[in-house]
């Protein structure tokens, strides 16, 4: 059964495994602020669905008040009582850059399954752009891109660099300052992508406002390279020319 904890996370259509750390990581970190400001400027309608019959509003009105939170949560046990979805699907078309190779990824369904052999091709699909080596990649930045994308409304995501080798990441590190010596590259914790026909700098607001969701990740721009970093790691941002 879901916590308590776990189901405002739900409620933003965020996959929670039951031993994960992440909804107290969310409350911890306000999951609300992103979304509200977001909301409060007009970048984004209040109505705009956040998780199954969920606004944003009504997941706003869940972190500051009580009886607005009980009301939301009543209403995903009820869902789950009737077996209906308590998630948005994971489901996502990925376009590799490097390899020029297109595939639609359906990972998870709305009950929160995930289908081992579409992981394991996606993790293929996200190999090395060096020597075609590949490694598990976290199922965390990939439901934090595949979030970015279902919050801009979008199909695709261009994939720029996924899992590096310890030899490749070396290689580019000695080649630019940009590239991490110790890189969550290399342990199949990050992407870099971008949106096509969405500019760079919307496409890391929003992958920032993903993160908030989350409650950890760090979240990189690069305007002149056009792509966006997302990873697993600790919480943090950065900025290259």
């Amino acid at each position: 059964m879901f916590t308590r904890r776990q189901f405002i996370a739900a409620g933003a259509g965020l996959l929670l495994v039951p031993h994960s750390s992440l909804a107290k990581a969310l409350m911890k970190h306000n999951v609300s602020t992103g979304i509200s400001d977001l909301v409060e400027n007009g970048d984004i309608p209040k109505d705009i669905a956040v998780g199954p019959n969920i606004t944003a509003e009504q997941f706003i009105a869940a972190q500051r008040d009580e009886k607005a939170l009980e009301s939301l949560v009543g209403g995903l046990v009820e869902r789950k009582i009737k077996g209906q979805p308590l998630f948005n699907e994971g489901k996502i078309i990925l376009y590799n850059t490097h390899f020029k190779e297109r595939y639609l990824f359906k990972f998870r369904n709305g009950y929160g399954e995930y289908d081992p052999k579409i992981l394991g091709s996606l993790n293929y699909f996200m190999r090395c752009n060096y020597d075609n080596k590949y490694t598990d990649m976290d199922i965390a930045t990939i439901e934090m891109i595949n979030y970015v994308a279902q919050l801009l409304g979008v199909k695709e995501i261009y994939i720029n660099s996924a899992y590096r080798t310890p030899e490749y990441n070396a290689i580019l590190a000695r080649k630019s300052e940009n590239v991490a010596r110790n890189s969550f590259h290399m342990q199949g914790k990050a992407v870099d992508y971008s949106i096509p026909g969405v500019p760079i700098s919307k496409v890391c607001q929003y992958a920032q406002l993903a993160r908030n969701y989350f409650g950890y990740g760090g979240v990189g721009y690069y305007p002149r390279q056009n792509f966006v970093h997302n990873d697993s790691g600790p919480l943090r941002n950065w900025a290259k020319k």
